[in-house]
């Protein structure tokens, strides 16, 4: 089969055969029509987190997957050849991902696939919505309270602030003027343009008393305890992003609560699917690429601020 991969850490990768693997206990052999792409790959590709999982070469990057049942592993219950899925390749390694024409992935990380949506559009959906569920769930947004959301323009943003709208909470989006509209059409009230001034600074003009709660998806622990220090006592200040924890105790020391969100475990897809059937969660917008082109898109997220989704399309 086609994969894309890398044969060391830091090179640009290509399209490489490979055997189609075999699923093992617990796992179906997809049949991949489409792969998300996520911050982690990049990570992957270039070694940065070697010491603390292995990695395998090949390297075929990738967490979502958008595809259909090709075969079964011993003890797989309640998946059949054909059935539509989608969700995360959740191994226990690195280096057999879904940037491939098939994968052999845990039931464990995979659910239907949501009937109103394309393959290449569930795919965008697994990794980014269970990492905006769990960000909104430590965040807790009340009704009526406001919500400063940073990052709001990217796969994980552009769902956290449908969620959070949709608990009644007002959120802020932190973006460029030119993904303003972008994030209004997904949830949010008000946008600051953080290249018109430090944005913090713009935000404590607006809101003097502060706000209720801080979702940062982008954030170093610099930036975060700047945004962390416009939520009043008592408030909540959530980051996705390990190295931004480094500012939890200077935000603590002023009673403001702090949480660590990582991805909600892959049972809560099921979530997912029923919020996008009955219309009430809608997918970021996507720029696809080819497997040819996965180098691209692996530099694209690299870079950040990407608008929405990128997905690798292998159809």
């Amino acid at each position: 089969m086609r994969a894309f991969a890398v044969d060391s850490f830091g090179s640009t990768g290509s399209v490489h055969e490979v055997p189609v693997p075999k699923p093992g206990e617990g796992e179906v052999l997809v049949r991949v029509h489409a792969a998300g792409v996520n911050v982690m790959d990049p990570i992957y590709t270039g070694g940065y987190i070697k010491d603390y999982m292995e990695h395998r070469f090949p390297l075929v990057p990738g967490i979502d997957l958008s595809g259909a049942v090709e075969a079964i592993g011993s003890g797989v219950s309640g998946f059949a050849p054909g059935d539509e899925v989608y969700g995360v390749s959740a191994k226990p390694f690195v280096g057999e991902g879904t940037f491939a024409e098939y994968a052999a992935a845990p039931i464990s990380g995979l659910a239907r696939k949501p009937a109103a949506l394309s393959h290449t559009e569930a795919a965008a959906l697994p990794h980014a919505a269970l990492t905006a569920l769990a960000a909104v769930d430590a965040a807790d947004p009340q009704p009526g309270q406001v919500v400063l959301l940073v990052g709001a323009a990217g796969g994980v943003g552009s769902i956290a602030s449908q969620l959070a709208s949709q608990r009644g909470a007002k959120v802020v989006a932190v973006t460029s003027a030119a993904s303003a509209g972008h994030a209004k059409s997904l949830g949010a009230e008000e946008t600051v343009d953080y290249n018109a001034g430090e944005a913090a600074e713009q935000i404590k003009a607006r809101y003097p008393d502060g706000v209720d709660a801080l979702i940062d998806l982008h954030s170093d622990a610099d930036a975060f305890a700047k945004y962390g220090s416009l939520v009043r006592k008592g408030g909540m200040a959530v980051t996705t992003r390990g190295p931004a924890g480094a500012a939890a105790p200077e935000i603590e020391k002023r009673g403001v609560r702090f949480a660590s969100a990582n991805r909600a475990t892959p049972d809560r897809l099921t979530e997912i699917t029923e919020a996008v059937d009955g219309g009430r969660l809608h997918v970021p917008p996507l720029k696809t690429f080819p497997l040819d082109h996965a180098s691209e898109a692996i530099a694209e997220i690299a870079g950040g601020h990407v608008r929405g989704k990128l997905v690798i399309d292998l159809d």
